[in-house]
């Protein structure tokens, strides 16, 4: 599993105006699961979310909110197809009126013997979203995220990408996706070249569209200058406001808190001892 932190390390996130215990998310986190023993065992990652419009999409939108769950169901005799289920959370509130999570992306790695491994690509078997693999991700501003992932799953039809003539992009843009208060479940298989051993999701993101929102005293963009007074001006907040979320923290299954609860303890009784040997 992702390398958990010492216990002191371990933060209250503040998650959508409500505590959540988790692991701090930062730039090296890895979720991983084992061949195996990772088998059911799942992460929760929480998102918080910017927009265009506010504050130039350089500052978190209050109430911008979503979680993904990915749990790993199956893997293959041959150790090369990696079967997971998801679950996407709009958990949008405070100033935000509206909101749609219409992607979710991530980048993927698998080991065997502590070689990295190709990766060949993803294939969806059921869920509001469709799987894009390789993705072009166009966030609010690209400088702060990777502009490509591996993995791209979107809710946009398959008419839309027949039009564009490309299956490899993950543009907002679509009217799909759970609102607020809602979930969407589904699964999908990731495929390697060769047999795997672990495998480590990084660098998750999701991406929202239709986002409305109405925050006092806020700042607002429009055509380049500021506005005071978002509630009052026309635009702000716009209607079909497109946006992205950076995850903040996540939770990994119950099962590998046990296991890293007796880590603690196990690194506590192996320090113990060897003072009282040195002694």
């Amino acid at each position: 599993m992702a390398t958990p932190a010492l216990a002191t390390d371990w933060d209250l996130v503040d998650w959508n105006g409500e505590q959540v215990w988790g692991a701090e998310w930062t730039a090296s986190t890895k979720l991983t699961w084992d061949s195996t023993t990772g088998v059911n065992a799942w992460y929760r990652i929480y998102f918080e979310g910017y927009t265009e419009s506010y504050m130039n999409g350089n500052e978190v939108l209050p109430g911008l909110a979503s979680s993904v769950l990915y749990k790993l169901t199956s893997i293959s005799a041959d150790k090369k197809s990696w079967t997971f289920d998801y679950v996407v959370e709009n958990a949008s509130n405070q100033w935000v009126d509206e909101s749609q999570v219409a992607e979710i992306a991530f980048d993927v790695n698998g080991k065997k013997n502590g070689s990295t491994k190709q990766f060949g690509g993803a294939v969806i078997l059921d869920g509001e979203y469709r799987t894009v693999g390789k993705g072009d991700f166009d966030p609010t501003n690209n400088y702060l995220v990777d502009d490509v992932f591996d993995v791209c799953l979107t809710t946009k039809n398959l008419a839309w990408y027949q039009s564009t003539n490309t299956s490899n992009t993950c543009d907002p843009g679509t009217s799909a996706g759970p609102e607020i208060g809602e979930t969407v479940d589904g699964t999908f298989k990731l495929t390697f070249n060769s047999a795997i051993d672990t495998l480590s999701f990084y660098n998750p993101i999701v991406a929202y569209e239709n986002v409305e929102y109405d925050v006092p005293t806020s700042r607002s963009s429009k055509g380049g200058s500021y506005y005071y007074g978002h509630q009052h001006y026309p635009g702000c907040g716009d209607q079909d406001d497109p946006g992205y979320g950076l995850p903040v923290a996540y939770v990994p299954e119950p099962a590998t808190w046990a296991m890293m609860i007796m880590g603690f303890g196990a690194a506590g009784t192996a320090l113990r001892t060897r003072r009282r040997l040195a002694a």
